[in-house]
């Protein structure tokens, strides 16, 4: 197989530039402008294909000419081009969030940053993506950072297969054949990743998007054309045809991808495939072709400073809100998008070029470069570390504070007050439970026994607390993470209620029937049968026949967007299993859920904390609270003699629901109470069950 013409060995190709400057305009656009650009992060995907054709280029070249790859001369260069601007950025990003940030989010944030200064926060967010607990985090300023981390993770193990391939080629002393082996290695890894990708895309699309396997095979099919390019001919007219038609395939991406889009899976097909037919098309010399864009010269200034460019943008679309007190308007957006471009040029000038290219760094050979990247990452994490450990201090002093409220038994403290109205408490003046750096942790410790998925054809043994006497009262609890979230708050109670309660939540998983009537729409995104098939029949089979209980709480989240049909369909399916346990003789009792709320309003009390000010006008009106229809009352209605309790009373008043109520921090997110304020609630409930069930069944 011949080598590489000259041409291709150039430093930097016209049409690699015109396609960065494309992979860069369509991410900034989405981030900045997303209804623009709806399907702009596909321009991920083009970096990654742009990555994948030169690497596997450079490295089998090397191979060819030197019969072996310099592996860590080809690491260290690698950390003279890309770290010293990333870790610069991740320096400069954890500084504007210990100034402006508010520290409900420190802790989040600075996990995030010392991962992307490692190169592995695309796990990090992976893992937020399953946990749905972790899965409404905020955007850090270094999220953008996960397909860096892939990047580099690609640079770390590429070589090592293309050096697998040199080994086998000189085993079976093939003549020339470490090309043939390359493909035939790279080949066997891309069409793996490929099947995994699409597999998992369907079954977790979050996780798809993040981990690496199911990215390597954008950067294999950059790879194999790398190698297999010379080999191809075709005429000119042929490849300025290609060229545009991959053009056009990139753009209709961006414009007609969206966030509902199931990616990457097979669909990020389009974009590799429409990326690596502009690059096969490159050699084309009509001035008509594609490689004419590189000739612009805003193509060229932005494929120059594309990789600045990616880091700098996202950075400020995140901090700069926080340091203004409010939300970008169109002004802002463009004022920003500018100095992105100001501050890539000045990064790109005087840090990527000098880094790259400094003399003592590429004389003194590669140990000094990989030492001073490994310094670089523990610099680039000093101030992360230093907030991290100030959130987790404030967390661990929340937690003894709201422990000693909890227990003083004050009656205006949380839900109480709601009763008492007005409840005035001197002592509690300027009190507020739990603490802002506290907030996004204040779940409870039932959450440790919450799966996302629940198991296959099994129930949770973990989720039982309470009495062990022979004349405990047996309870149980079904719901999804709004279950979960009361059940933690009832666990204090259970031992001098002498009740033994058992926890059947799961993620979306209603306690209803699995069969639906033909063409009925579900109750709910993410409330599907595949994920529940074996969970509701076992749930259905322990209430009804393996298990007798003198009372069963059932709640769930009211959901969002949920129309009067799908609610309609809920409740029937609810009421057709909840019937016979009743007709058992065992109290099934309905929650109705609380309130959710828009995240504005949770960032409105973090404002107000955060200024010193008290919270109070943070307040959603009631009817927008509660503008979902919620199944429970539909359901008991339907099912002679199941009960409802509303606690709407202990979240709303006089038509308003507010974010802070007696001292206490309502939500920790848009529809998950605070762990604290459960707490609070569980005493409320407790009575209100007692009420309508008075003496147990001996």
């Amino acid at each position: 197989m011949p080598a590489p013409s000259p041409h291709r060995q150039t430093a930097v190709r016209p049409e690699i530039q015109a396609l960065r400057a494309i992979a860069v305009l369509l991410v900034v656009i989405y981030h900045f402008w997303p209804a623009w650009m709806p399907g702009g992060y596909a321009g991920v995907d083009v970096f990654f294909v742009i990555s994948g054709f030169l690497i596997t280029r450079h490295l089998v070249t090397e191979a060819g000419r030197r019969g072996k790859i310099a592996l860590v001369s080809f690491w260290a260069r690698r950390a003279r081009r890309l770290l010293p601007a990333s870790l610069l950025i991740i320096a400069i990003s954890a500084i504007g969030t210990a100034l402006w940030v508010p520290r409900t989010l420190w802790d989040q944030f600075s996990k995030e940053m010392a991962a992307s200064a490692f190169y592995v926060v695309n796990w990090q967010l992976a893992r937020d993506s399953v946990d749905y607990l972790g899965a409404e985090n905020d955007a850090s300023p270094v999220q953008h950072y996960w397909s860096l981390s892939v990047e580099e993770q690609f640079y770390l193990v590429w070589p090592l297969l293309i050096l697998l391939a040199l080994m086998i080629a000189a085993r079976f002393t093939l003549d020339g054949g470490h090309r043939r082996v390359a493909i035939l290695v790279l080949s066997i890894v891309t069409v793996i990743s490929l099947a995994v990708s699409i597999v998992l895309t369907q079954t977790d699309a979050p996780l798809a998007y993040f981990v690496t396997p199911t990215r390597v095979w954008e950067f294999g099919v950059g790879g194999i054309l790398g190698i297999l390019a010379t080999r191809l001919a075709s005429v000119s007219v042929t490849r300025a045809v290609v060229g545009w038609a991959g053009v056009a395939g990139i753009v209709a991406t961006g414009l007609f991808y969206n966030a509902q889009t199931q990616f990457p899976g097979y669909l990020a097909a389009v974009p590799v495939a429409s990326t690596a037919a502009v690059i096969w098309a490159g050699g084309s010399v009509l001035a008509w072709s594609s490689t004419a864009l590189s000739r612009l010269r805003p193509a060229g200034l932005l494929g120059g400073v594309s990789y600045s460019l990616y880091l700098w943008h996202w950075p400020l679309i995140v901090i700069v809100p926080f340091a203004l007190g409010r939300e970008l308007n169109a002004l802002d957006r463009w004022i920003l998008l500018v100095s992105s471009i100001v501050l890539a040029w000045m990064t790109k000038r005087y840090v990527e070029d000098v880094m790259r290219t400094n003399p003592v760094l590429t004389a003194r050979g590669p140990r000094l470069t990989l030492l001073l990247t490994a310094a670089g990452m523990v610099a680039a994490c000093v101030v992360p570390a230093a907030t991290f450990l100030s959130s987790r201090s404030d967390i661990a002093a929340s937690k003894v504070e709201v422990a000693g409220y909890l227990t003083s038994e004050r009656d205006c403290l949380g839900a109480a007050a709601m009763l008492a109205a007005p409840c005035d408490d001197p002592a509690m003046a300027g009190v507020l439970i739990p603490r802002l750096a506290a907030l996004k942790d204040d779940k409870g410790d039932a959450y440790a026994c919450y799966p996302g998925v629940p198991p296959s054809g099994k129930l949770l043994e973990c989720a039982s607390w309470g009495s062990e006497r022979p004349d405990a009262v047996r309870v149980a609890i079904q719901g999804d993470s709004h279950g979960a979230m009361l059940t933690q708050a009832l666990i204090p109670l259970l031992e001098d209620l002498n009740w033994h309660l058992d926890a059947y939540n799961a993620q979306g998983c209603r306690w209803r029937t699995i069969e639906r009537s033909p063409g009925s729409a579900p109750p709910k995104p993410n409330q599907t049968d595949a994920d529940c098939a074996d969970f509701r029949p076992a749930v259905n089979d322990r209430f009804l026949t393996a298990q007798r209980y003198d009372v069963i709480l059932v709640t769930g989240y009211r959901g969002v967007d949920v129309t009067a049909q799908q609610v309609d369909t809920l409740a029937a399916d609810q009421s057709a299993v909840w019937t016979p346990v009743v007709e058992r003789g065992t109290r099934v009792i309905a929650i109705a859920d609380n309130p959710a709320v828009p995240d504005a309003l949770s960032n409105c009390v973090i404002e107000d904390v955060t200024k010193g000010r008290d919270g109070s006008r943070c307040v959603i009106p009631e009817v927008e609270g509660m503008n979902s229809p919620d199944s429970m009352a539909l359901t008991v209605a339907r099912t002679p003699g199941a009960d409802l309790i509303d606690l709407s009373d202990l979240y709303c008043v006089d038509g308003g629901c507010p974010m802070i109520i007696g001292n206490v921090i309502t939500y920790r997110d848009s529809h998950h109470l605070s762990a604290t304020y459960a707490k609070t609630v569980a005493p409320i409930l407790v009575d209100r069950v007692l009420q309508l069930v008075g003496t147990p069944p001996d």
